[in-house]
């Protein structure tokens, strides 16, 4: 047990061991644990000028895991086994103290404080609580002033999602969530009704807001953003926009949610990148089998859409035609066929007729695929 700590636990000790919990006097024992607390403090603040930083570091660590210990013993007592009312009125002040006395340590010695501990249970309730009501408010703000014609409702289950991870939090991130909530919160207050979700997004980027969940919250809505766009040229705008517009916000935020993990906003520009990447190959591939003369540059077939999806579909169920993904073969067929009814075929027009089949249209199909057969047979 560390030396300043000490008197604290033998209190501690004493009081949880007694019998006849009735005879504390309950303002005698808080002013008690009250008066030992600031000795405490005030021995730590006149004790550790005198050392270098590296060991005013371990002293403090030290005395934050000693507390964390003491209270994790209460929080066991108190949450694990059943007290009379009498009992448990005792060990709830000794909690309280104890967690006063871990927060004041962060108060006081916040440059030689643990962030990196996790917070005890009974501190990570209390502060999931907090957490919970202010992205609540958070939410209901960003309700009321999106743009009516974007819905956000992804977005919103991603702040609801935020709510339930915090059962295993640290210090630091208690600290970056409520900063983060707080000041997210204020920037909303501020905006007049009509607000783009794309807005929202760069906030929480320029906050350093690196969860996991809110990474892959982004990432599906630009690929969202991509697919509306009929054109490859409209997707290369897309992206490009949205990696401007990234790269133009200026972080307001030296922490991050997540300290193991890098920076929101280089992850997305990563991400960006790679799906620039996809287009350029894209364009490359298309490019070089035209130049060779391997493919039209819109090639004429006498199928309508829905029927040249039909068939196309049908080649990929029979493994004659493989892709890495349809969104790829869609964008290819989009760039590169032409038929009777249109010399352009846009990417989210065949994407529809490719998961829709009439029974007409399918029966068109057959018929060319009889035909075809029946040329095979010719030839054997």
């Amino acid at each position: 047990m560390n030396f300043e700590l000490f008197t604290y636990h033998q209190i501690f000790d004493q009081t949880i061991h007694i019998d006849q919990t009735e005879s504390i006097s309950i303002e005698e024992l808080k002013s008690e644990i009250k008066l030992e607390s600031d000795r405490i403090l005030i021995a730590l603040q006149n004790s550790t000028p005198q050392m270098d930083p590296a060991k005013t570091q371990q002293y403090i660590h030290q005395h934050q895991q000693a507390i964390h210990i003491m209270i994790e013993r209460l929080e066991e007592t108190i949450f694990d086994h059943k007290e009379e009312n009498s009992r448990k009125k005792i060990i709830e002040i000794l909690l309280h103290s104890a967690e006063n006395l871990s927060l004041d340590l962060q108060k006081y010695f916040p440059a030689y404080f643990n962030y990196q501990a996790m917070l005890p249970r009974s501190l990570a309730q209390k502060t999931s609580a907090r957490i919970d009501q202010k992205a609540t408010h958070l939410i209901q703000i960003i309700s009321s002033r999106k743009n009516p014609k974007q819905p956000i409702n992804n977005l919103e289950n991603t702040l609801k999602e935020i709510m339930t991870t915090h059962k295993n939090t640290t210090y630091g991130q208690r600290d970056y969530m409520e900063s983060f909530l707080d000041t997210l919160r204020e920037q909303m207050e501020k905006i007049e009704a009509g607000i783009e979700l794309l807005d929202i997004i760069l906030r929480m980027i320029s906050l350093n807001y690196n969860h996991p969940l809110f990474y892959e919250f982004c990432c599906t809505y630009f690929s969202r953003e991509v697919e509306r766009c009929e054109e490859i040229s409209a997707q290369y705008t897309t992206l490009n926009f949205i990696k401007k517009s990234i790269n133009q916000t200026s972080p307001s935020n030296s922490q991050k949610y997540n300290p193991d993990l890098p920076a929101i906003q280089e992850s997305l520009l990563k991400f960006i990148a790679s799906e620039l990447d996809y287009l350029n190959s894209m364009d490359s591939i298309g490019a070089h089998l035209h130049q060779h003369g391997l493919l039209d540059d819109r090639y004429k077939v006498t199928l309508t859409v829905r029927q040249l999806a039909i068939f196309i579909h049908l080649q990929v169920e029979a493994n004659i035609i493989i892709t890495e993904t349809p969104k790829l073969l869609h964008e290819y067929i989009a760039k590169h066929y032409r038929t009777n009814e249109t010399d352009r075929i846009s990417a989210k027009s065949f994407k529809n007729a490719y998961y829709s089949a009439s029974t007409e249209d399918l029966e068109k199909v057959i018929d060319k695929i009889v035909t075809m057969l029946s040329l095979a047979q010719e030839k054997l």
